[in-house]
């Protein structure tokens, strides 16, 4: 008996084997061409005016394949030199240059960085009741304060739902800044402002952040006032530009 068993699983396993080779042969008779093609070491590349050399993910340099004396590259090594987002999803065989349409992810599950001393996150049922609706999770901003959102340049929109609370009296300005490494001067420059007031309820922000590797959202009062209590909500969003906007 415990031969058969033994046979049995080795004919099953056999037959998975068979049909995996069949179904990826016939993928490649369906979709893979087979063409006559070169690697093209003499070729080299300038980025931006300086030396360039892709490299595979383990950092092993790679060569152009020249094909009816036209150059290719690996499309990642090429996006990734360009700081443009890629993604492959093989469930689908289809490759993602830019922004992924239809994306939406929300600001907590993004990289964040916040200024403790002036901006809180918080999870209290108390502090998330924001005119009569319960939130799981939001941002305090009681006087002012900085929001960071690293994006890599994958989204087009930051929608951002916020209001004032009592005892906030005075209209709050959501400022965008750039916030990249390379920004030098303009990460001085206020791309984008908004402004929430309290009798605003729960209002959204859209800001453009195409093209952007990181962003900040600075908040304060127009007139300095000491006291804001500006709420951030767990409903803002990042996407790009396909989502309806609206409650």
């Amino acid at each position: 008996m415990k031969v058969l068993k033994k046979k049995s699983i080795m004919i099953v396993l056999f037959a998975a084997a068979m049909l995996s080779n069949t179904l990826g042969s016939a993928y490649a008779a369906a979709n893979l061409e087979p063409i006559k093609a070169f690697f093209n070491k003499g070729v080299s590349f300038i980025l931006h005016g300086e030396r360039w050399k892709p490299t595979d993910a383990s950092g092993k340099e790679l060569s152009a394949i020249v094909y009816n004396n036209t150059n290719y590259l690996p499309v990642r090594a090429l996006a990734e030199a360009l700081k443009t987002p890629i993604e492959y999803d093989s469930a689908s065989q289809k490759i993602y240059i830019g922004a992924r349409p239809g994306a939406k992810t929300p600001i907590f599950s993004m990289p964040m960085e916040i200024d403790n001393n002036y901006v809180i996150q918080s999870k209290n049922p108390k502090e998330t009741l924001i005119n009569g609706t319960q939130y799981k999770d939001i941002l305090q901003i009681e006087q002012y304060g900085d929001v960071y959102f690293t994006i890599d340049r994958k989204y087009k929109r930051l929608v951002l739902d916020a209001a004032v609370v009592s005892p906030g009296e005075h209209e709050v300005e959501f400022s965008l800044y750039n916030a990249s490494d390379l920004a030098a001067n303009t990460a001085d420059t206020v791309l984008e402002m908004h402004a929430v007031s309290p009798e605003d309820g729960v209002k959204q922000l859209i800001f453009n952040v195409e093209g952007l590797e990181k962003v900040k959202i600075h908040v304060q009062s127009h007139l300095l006032n000491p006291y804001i209590y500006a709420r951030i909500l767990d409903t803002s969003y990042f996407d790009n530009g396909e989502t309806p906007v609206g409650k």
